[in-house]
């Protein structure tokens, strides 16, 4: 299980390698395609005359159908009547291709040590991804070709939605992001960002928020801040995809600030960052409104993260070597509960919980990736990352469980 640089270059030494066996089919193909030519044909004239028949199949022969097919064949076959569109609804829940599993991880790739070669270039990308299943490789992994930028870096990944950054070689171009499906190689929105303005201390840091049970409700979070003749302001925005436009601009309290290198969470429909404060910050994207939850108490020097799994909000703290694991029981109540505790952490560098499962994944200092069972114990190694992978304390060092989503 090798981890993937995402580089155009790689997909086209592949097809040079194999470029022999390609022109040695190409006759067979031409001489052939007569044939392929009125076979469609005489398929196309059988749809018909079913279309135009009485022939109809029981609603439950439908869909179970539709629930076996795999994500392309599913979308097409759905289309074949609108009883069967109608269908298809039901027969997505059913099907096992579309339950959510983790396909993979996105990570961020920097640039090398000085003299070795960099990934920042105009034609590599800076993402990297990991598989873990063969489903996996209809992940689209050519987005220099899908995104109109020289470099790109992952901000942040939800429900199978990624918020990817894309900027030019030149300076002071403007920045843009982009909401992208790679299941479907679908971008979703564009947003262009000028340059920043020359303010000190300025900071900014993007969520993305996306229920993929209410499809048309996309937002991203904007935090900034900055400072002015010695005082500190903190705000954040959202952007809606419905309406295409920033909503306004909400002021945070005095000194609430997020961590832009600890990422975020998006739980029961909010947005959720870490503080300066160790508290957490939750937004409500819909009604620009936030609101702040006390964390567990956790020594000055432990190291912090947020998360979610099977749908609750997890607060981790590691310290001495020792991972304690809490999950918020109420968000009115502020209860949390400690659900594990893991010995001999050593050389986390950055660690991401698993959506769906009691799954930890744990990069380490030597960029070793490893899975632990938080109900077992048990921990597995699944691959060396390369050297230029980002995973340290910065915006861009975090770690992104990919977990597919289908529907346009």
């Amino acid at each position: 299980m090798a981890p993937t640089s995402i580089r155009r270059s790689d997909r086209l030494k592949s097809k040079m390698a194999s470029g022999p066996e390609l022109l040695q089919t190409k006759p067979e193909r031409l001489a052939a395609s007569p044939s392929s030519h009125c076979t469609r044909r005489r398929k196309n004239e059988i749809g018909r005359k079913i279309a135009q028949s009485d022939l109809t199949l029981p609603d439950d022969v439908v869909i179970e159908i539709l629930s076996w097919l795999p994500p392309k064949p599913f979308f097409r076959f759905k289309c074949v009547s609108k009883s069967w569109r109608a269908l298809s609804s039901v027969a997505y829940d059913l099907n096992k291709h579309f339950q959510p599993t983790a396909h993979g991880l996105f990570y961020n790739t920097l640039p090398l040590e000085a003299g070795e070669v960099e990934y920042f270039s105009t034609n590599t990308s800076s993402i990297g991804f990991v598989n873990f299943s063969a489903e996996a490789g209809e992940v689209d992994n050519t987005f220099n070709v899908s995104l109109d930028s020289d470099n790109l870096m992952v901000l942040d990944c939800c429900n199978g939605l990624l918020l990817v950054k894309g900027w030019g070689l030149e300076s002071g171009r403007d920045t843009d992001l982009y909401v992208y499906n790679p299941a479907i190689q679908n971008t979703l929105a564009v947003w262009r960002v000028p340059p920043l303005k020359h303010l000190s201390r300025f900071y900014e840091s993007f969520s993305l928020a996306f229920d993929p049970y209410v499809q048309s409700q996309i937002h991203v979070v904007r935090f900034m801040g900055w400072c002015k003749e010695g005082v500190e302001y903190n705000y954040f925005q959202t952007f809606s995809f419905k309406t295409g436009k920033w909503k306004s601009t909400k002021k945070l309290g005095h000194g609430v600030r997020i961590i832009t290198y600890i990422q975020g969470t998006f739980v029961k429909g909010k947005v959720h960052r870490l503080t300066t404060r160790r508290e957490i910050l939750s937004i409500d994207p819909n009604r620009c409104s936030y609101q702040k939850t006390q964390t567990p108490h956790s020594q000055p020097s432990s190291h912090l993260h947020i998360g979610q799994s099977q749908g609750l909000l997890n607060f981790l703290t590691l310290d001495n070597l020792k991972l304690s694991i809490w999950t918020l029981k109420s968000f009115d109540s502020q209860e949390w509960v400690l659900k594990h505790q893991l010995s001999g952490m050593n050389s986390v560098k950055n660690l991401v919980m698993h959506p769906g499962n009691n799954i930890l994944f744990v990069a380490s200092r030597h960029n070793r990736l490893t899975s632990v069972d938080l109900n077992t114990g048990k921990e597995e190694e699944l691959c060396l990352l390369p050297r230029g992978a980002a995973l340290s304390h910065t915006s861009a060092g975090c770690i992104w469980v990919y977990m597919p989503y289908y529907l346009k």
